[in-house]
């Protein structure tokens, strides 16, 4: 069944920031966008309709929903962008219809839910060969050019910072 998007800002059955048309503008005007221009948009749709949920999920924003019948988090009132001016509390900003653009098309890049090969492992040792895994190199549920497009909106609250191990 294919998914519809429906982007009515402060709508009760809202299910994406971003339409298809505004992602396909985004993409025209960035590098690499291969992956979501070859993409279908029985695909596409579903990552705009996945990546909004990611980033109500996975993001504290500031501010406050503008009603409670709302089905997304956004629109929200009290919020200012880096420049204090007023964000208006009866659209979806830029910022975040790009943003999940973006995320969408890491979404439809490949299975970013699917297990790590080497999830559980922290050495394998095969013969004389030795690998010790990296726990802290794994898929991020949000890209960093994502957290970077939102980070002055709210705090991503799945995000791990690596840390430097003392020797």
């Amino acid at each position: 069944m294919a998914v519809t998007v429906i982007t009515t800002p402060g709508g009760s059955t809202s299910n994406s920031y971003c339409s298809l048309a505004d992602a396909d503008t985004y993409f025209e005007r960035r590098l690499h966008s291969d992956t979501w221009d070859s993409a279908s948009d029985d695909s596409k749709n579903p990552a705009l309709v996945m990546a909004t949920w990611l980033l109500d999920k996975d993001f504290n924003w500031v501010g406050l929903k503008v009603t409670t019948t709302q089905a997304l988090r956004w629109p929200r009132s009290g919020v200012y962008t880096p420049d204090s001016q007023y964000v208006s509390s009866s659209t979806i900003p830029t910022f975040l219809r790009e943003a999940t653009a973006e995320l969408a098309m890491w979404l439809i890049a490949s299975d970013r839910f699917a297990e790590q090969s080497t999830a559980g492992f922290s050495q394998i040792k095969i013969g004389s060969l030795f690998a010790t895994i990296d726990k802290m190199d794994r898929t991020t549920r949000i890209p960093e050019i994502v957290r970077d497009m939102v980070s002055f909106y709210g705090e991503d609250k799945s995000y791990q910072p690596r840390t430097l191990e003392r020797c």
